[in-house]
């Protein structure tokens, strides 16, 4: 050892401790980077939504409604009595909360789902979906904390439905290109949640009247 490293045995250490450092950060990035040349996230996502747009039988007009309504809900988890149980007045913080964890799950499956070809299509409709969700979660929030009037509060939700017809549009468009099989069974299960999505969102612009309708002062969103 020399006579420097016998002077400064804690700046021995400290330089030793960085060299490791700074090899396990290399290690860890080479793990990493590794790993994410391996996995495929989309495809992942897609093993998960495919159940969801398997092929089916749609009702026909004279098997009711209610067999219809079910056949365009997004997931077999959901039933349409779900959906109905938050169609009346005072659930507005539900139907806001529907309204956006659907429009989540329909673009990641859009994403995970649909194929190189409709990628111009589906950026287009994506961003009409996250400028939607953006004003719903906007709204959800000013109306908790007390910050909008009724009319900031309907321009909100108004901008939301407006967005996501605007993706419904879109997606109509698309559908009329041609398509195989499978990604035609992506789009009309898109088209159809997102039409129940206007309908929720139908009956939340009625609870924020509501809401609003004896006074023009901010209301708390209520919470059952």
């Amino acid at each position: 050892m020399s006579d420097l490293d016998q002077a400064l045995p804690g700046q021995q250490t400290d330089d030793e401790d960085a060299q490791l450092d700074a090899l396990l950060a290399a290690a860890d990035a080479a793990v990493l980077g590794r790993l994410a040349e391996a996995v495929d996230i989309d495809a992942g996502r897609a093993a998960v939504f495919a159940p969801s747009v398997t092929a089916e039988e749609v009702p026909s007009s004279g098997e009711g409604d209610a067999s219809g309504l079910e056949w365009m809900l997004p997931f077999g988890k959901d039933s349409l009595l779900q959906w109905l149980a938050i169609s009346g007045p005072g659930y507005l913080p539900r139907q806001l909360d529907k309204s956006t964890s659907t429009i989540r799950t329909m673009t990641v499956v859009g994403r995970a789902l649909l194929p190189h070809s409709m990628r111009a299509y589906w950026g287009l409709a994506s961003d009409f979906l996250t400028a939607s969700n953006d004003h719903l979660m906007r709204l959800k929030a000013g109306l908790a904390h007390r910050e909008l009037t009724r009319e900031a509060a309907l321009a909100a939700h108004h901008a939301a439905h407006t967005g996501l017809g605007q993706f419904l549009g879109t997606l109509r468009q698309a559908a009329q290109a041609p398509n195989d099989p499978q990604t035609g069974r992506v789009i009309e299960r898109l088209i159809s949640t997102g039409e129940m999505v206007l309908t929720l969102l139908e009956w939340a612009r009625q609870s924020i009247e509501q809401l609003f309708s004896d006074t023009d002062r901010s209301l708390r969103c209520p919470t059952g």
